[in-house]
Parts: C-alpha cells; structure tokens; sequence
C-alpha cells in the first residue's frame, strides 16, 4: 500500500511539472529519483520516463545539463547555485571512480570552461544557515539520476568521508518535505474538483 502511494504521488508531480515546470519542481523530481536508487526500489514509469529522457540529452551536451533538467528558470537557486549543481554531479562521478578531489575539481573545470577553484568553492561551499553541504549533496542526486545507478557500499562510505553524514539523511529529510507539501496541494485540487 505503501508502495502505491509513492508511485501516486510521483505520477502527480510528474503531471503537475507538466502543467507548471519549474526548478523548484525539477529538483523535487530529481531527489525523489534518485532516492529509489539509493533505496534499491523502483520508481514510477512516469518518473523514470522523466529522467531517461534528460539524462540522454545531459549526456549529449554535459554544460547544459541545469538546463536539460530544468534548474534555471523563473524561481530557480539564486547565482550560480544551479551551475554548483550540476559541476557537483561531475565531481561526485570522478569521485566514484576513484579519482583524487583535487584532480576530480580539475576535470570538471575543463568540461564546464571553469577554474578548479570555482569548482572547489561550488562543491565545499556550506550552506551558511545549517552549515551543511546542500550544494554537494543535491550533486549527488543529480549524479544518481543522470547515472541511474545504486549507490555500492564502497560509495556510501566515501559519501559519508565528504559529507560528513550517511547517505540517507538528507534523503529521508527531503522526501518527507515534500510529502507534507505537495500531498497538501493534491489533496486541495482534488477536493475543488
């Protein structure tokens, strides 16, 4: 039953992204993504669908990939938040590769025509309210849906090296914010129909 619900829930984001992209939205899609694979369950077909579709594109053209997946755009991150995203992904694929940091930052820099130190700074930047890595950590669900893998143990004890917290932490904090605001929503529409 559970179950059911999530996939419910999922088939209505999707249609209400559809109705309203924005990036708020896109990264509600892509963080409940990328939780089924940290999860090891399966996603919505709609959900999957979502995501296949821009992770080929992202694939294609790797400095397009905040617009591929909807992070820019009226209501987005400010600055250069939704860049720091997507660089963060690259980062965290040389990272899972075995790749030190420092060259991992160099790596990214030359796809994305940056210095290794703007890289650095997206990456490490801490979000001043919580000190927490937000950034990075949003990298990390945008590297899971462009990868569309499971996470191995290997990679959950590295995460937990660079983040300071296991993998599901902020999973689970960021899915059930957006149950408490989205099921609300779909609750209100349903009961003005």
């Amino acid at each position: 039953m559970i179950r059911d619900k999530c996939l419910i829930f999922e088939q209505n984001l999707i249609k209400e992204y559809e109705k309203n992209p924005n990036p708020e939205l896109a990264e509600v899609l892509i963080k409940e993504f990328s939780s089924h694979f940290i999860k090891n369950t399966q996603p919505s077909v709609q959900l999957y669908e979502w995501v296949k579709s821009k992770s080929i594109d992202a694939s294609k053209n790797f400095i397009e990939t905040e617009f591929i997946f909807g992070l820019r755009g009226y209501g987005q991150r400010p600055g250069n938040e939704p860049l720091y995203i997507c660089m963060n992904a690259f980062c965290w694929d040389f990272i899972f590769k075995k790749i030190p940091i420092t060259s991992a930052y160099e790596k990214v820099a030359d796809i994305f025509g940056r210095s290794s130190d703007f890289v650095k700074i997206g990456f490490e930047r801490k979000n001043h309210d919580f000190g927490e890595r937000e950034l990075c950590r949003f990298g990390l669900d945008l590297y899971i849906a462009i990868h569309q893998k499971n996470i191995t143990q290997t990679e959950e004890v590295m995460v937990l090296d660079i983040l300071k917290e296991t993998i599901d932490i902020q999973m689970t904090k960021d899915l059930n914010h957006h149950r408490a605001k989205y099921m609300n929503k779909f609750r209100e529409e349903t009961e003005e129909k």
